[in-house]
This record gives structure tokens, C-alpha cells and sequence, in this order.
């Protein structure tokens, strides 16, 4: 991945941060949903063995929470397709709501429980 000018890291500590964490994140599904061999979407089920084609999504958004910008646990992978349709339904009601994400996943995917639990520990 590529960092240009415009994004959000202003200073190379930030951009290793979260290199860092995107790095964890996609380390994280490999090893609980792709069997150690494969990257999974967490919508679609898109398995691959590279992350080109993949995203790291916050799940409590950048902006509104800051301390957990970092956190593991806050990111999803998701295909660029699937990360694209989820901000084009919820647009910026998903900065304030990170249930919408649970119930986006909800349609098709029964592996989420986890990430409904760490909302609901974050919440408390």
C-alpha cells in the first residue's frame, strides 16, 4: 500500500503505527477465518493470498475514537467491493454507529458474534 500526501498519518511514527496495526489486523483473520493459508472478507468469504485486493476496516471510526485507532481488535477485513458498498449504504451514520457494521455483516455472515462482542465491550 501506498501512503500519499493527503491521508491522515502527518508524520512517519503515525504511518508505522498504522502500517502496524493493518498488518495485525490481516495477520489476525489469516490466522482465525483463512486456516493460515488465506486472507478472508468478512462479508463475502473472498479468500486470497494476497492483501492487494483487501482493506483494513476500523470498526469504531478513525475520527470519533482516537484511542482505539490502534487496537487489533478494531479492524475488520473486508474486500474493496464489499468495504466500498458498506460506506456507500451508511455513508457517515457509521462514524457515530458501529453497530451498522454488525448489522451489515448480519445478511450473510454467521462469523461476526466477535465483533459484536467487542462493540458491546467498548460500549460498557
Amino acid at each position: 500500500m501506498k501512503f500519499k500526501k493527503g491521508n491522515r498519518w502527518k508524520n512517519s511514527k503515525n504511518e508505522l503505527r498504522y502500517r502496524t496495526w493493518r498488518k495485525m489486523v490481516f495477520e489476525h483473520n489469516k490466522g482465525r477465518y483463512g486456516l493460515r493459508r488465506h486472507y478472508v472478507c468478512m462479508k463475502c468469504n473472498k479468500k486470497r493470498k494476497t492483501t492487494r485486493s483487501l482493506h483494513a476496516h476500523h470498526i469504531h471510526s478513525w475520527d470519533k475514537y482516537p484511542d482505539l485507532r490502534y487496537t487489533m481488535r478494531n479492524g475488520i477485513v473486508l474486500c474493496i467491493s464489499c468495504h466500498n458498498k458498506f460506506h456507500r449504504k451508511y455513508k457517515f451514520k457509521a462514524l457515530d454507529n458501529p453497530n451498522l457494521l454488525c448489522e451489515w455483516l448480519s445478511n450473510k455472515n454467521k462469523n461476526y458474534n466477535d465483533i459484536k462482542e467487542y462493540i458491546n465491550d467498548k460500549k460498557r
